[in-house]
């Protein structure tokens, strides 16, 4: 069964969530943003306005939390200008409501997390842990084009672990790509 979607304005923009994501909280309906949904909210807002980067991510639930990884990249692998890489991040900790203080030995939630939705809906932030990279994920096509194209290193040590089927096929694919642009491998 697939999960219906449902439509938000935030910030003059909309974007898409699971029609689970509204809830009731507290005695009122509001929008809540669970590890899930903000990794779909971060890849759609980097469509939006940063089209010509990679971004993936990746977001987990343990117990005690969940967690949000965001990377960013250039299609080459290669780090983002920093200002790109400012607006994505930023819109990315939108979802985070706390931190760890390691003074205490605590996890403190936010004063204020989340957003508003343009006609003033509370959307709640749900992510316990966001991490937000400059840099391509380790295992991808983009990470062996960085590796090769930007930092110089061999294919074949660059490739020589990536032995499971996802590596396989991260090999083939920037294989194919570095022989487009005339790489001799």
């Amino acid at each position: 069964m697939k999960n219906t979607k449902i439509k938000i304005q935030l910030q003059n923009e909309i974007y898409e969530l699971t029609e689970k994501a509204i809830t009731k909280w507290g005695g009122k309906t509001l929008i809540y943003v669970s590890h899930a949904e903000a990794s779909s909210l971060v890849r759609q807002f980097a469509k939006k306005f940063f089209p010509q980067y990679v971004v993936k991510t990746s977001s987990q639930s343990f117990s005690g939390g969940n967690s949000l990884d965001v990377y960013v990249s250039t299609k080459t692998g290669g780090p983002i200008p920093q200002h790109h890489f400012e607006e994505i991040s930023n819109f990315a900790n939108l979802w985070e409501y706390g931190r760890f203080n390691g003074m205490y030995d605590i996890y403190e939630d936010y004063e204020s997390s989340g957003a508003q939705t343009d006609k003033g809906m509370e959307v709640k932030a749900g992510v316990k842990y966001v991490h937000v990279h400059n840099r391509s994920r380790f295992g991808t096509v983009e990470a062996i084009l960085n590796e090769v194209l930007n930092e110089g290193r061999e294919f074949g040590e660059v490739v020589r672990f990536y032995t499971d089927s996802t590596g396989r096929v991260a090999k083939a694919k920037a294989e194919v790509m570095l022989k487009g642009l005339g790489y001799q491998i």
